[in-house]
């Protein structure tokens, strides 16, 4: 449907795919180049995210499509490229290594890999817990978004949540409202850190949580410490 409506309007397609082999229990990634004929599509890749390296900033960006009317754009982008300066030239051998064996992240994420088990901890938290919900178990990438009950926590705040959990337990998510959202009863955790620091990382949301049903109505929200 992206595809057809980027063809429909002629408008070119950017396909941001740096988790597109970070895929969990059989759930597979699909391009919208496959599909992309009718305009320009640009597919990003990288380095930092499937193969975990995050400091050697290698990306790249293919096209396809209808690259034909592209002529300007593709030369303002080469243009764009040769005013980088000092660019990682090290870094960039590491780039046939990824596309040439695209199989590195498996072992992170089939059953036993770190980034599955640490995912199997945050489902596992989540179930366990009195107020949390997991709507959606992440089938891929690193993150998990997951929601609050507010029929038993009507006064859930996302922010002083996540302001309240760090400074208690030092524990940092990012609340729901920073990825534009209208709600205010999620927040997202990354799968980097391993299944046990996971784990210990729930017993305190519970703590936190816990500490926000023995709460006096209102205090939960912020109103108590003049956080609006």
């Amino acid at each position: 449907a992206i595809t057809a409506g980027a063809e429909r309007h002629h408008l070119v397609l950017f396909s941001d795919e740096i988790y597109d082999q970070m895929t969990y229990d059989g759930a597979q990634h699909y391009s919208p180049a496959k599909w992309c004929k009718k305009t320009l599509c640009a597919t990003f890749g990288g380095l930092s995210k499937v193969y975990l390296a995050c400091g050697f900033r290698v990306g790249w960006v293919a096209f396809s499509g209808d690259v034909a009317p592209a002529s300007d754009f593709f030369l303002s982008m080469d243009l764009l490229a040769g005013l980088r300066l000092c660019p990682n030239a090290p870094g960039q051998f590491a780039i046939t290594a990824a596309l040439t064996n695209t199989h590195v992240v498996e072992e992170l994420t089939r059953p036993g890999g770190r980034l599955y088990q640490t995912r199997q901890a945050i489902i596992d938290g989540v179930k366990k817990s009195k107020y949390l919900r997991l709507p959606k178990i992440p089938n891929g990438a690193m993150y998990a978004f997951v929601g609050v009950d507010k029929s038993k926590l009507p006064n859930f705040d996302d922010q002083k949540f996540a302001m309240d959990l760090l400074e208690k337990k030092h524990v940092l998510v990012c609340p729901g409202v920073s990825f534009n959202v209208k709600y205010n009863d999620f927040f997202r955790l990354t799968l980097l850190p391993n299944e046990v620091e996971v784990r210990d990382v729930f017993d305190k949301i519970e703590q936190v949580l816990d500490e926000y049903a023995q709460a006096p109505t209102g205090h939960a929200n912020g109103v108590a410490n003049g956080v609006h």
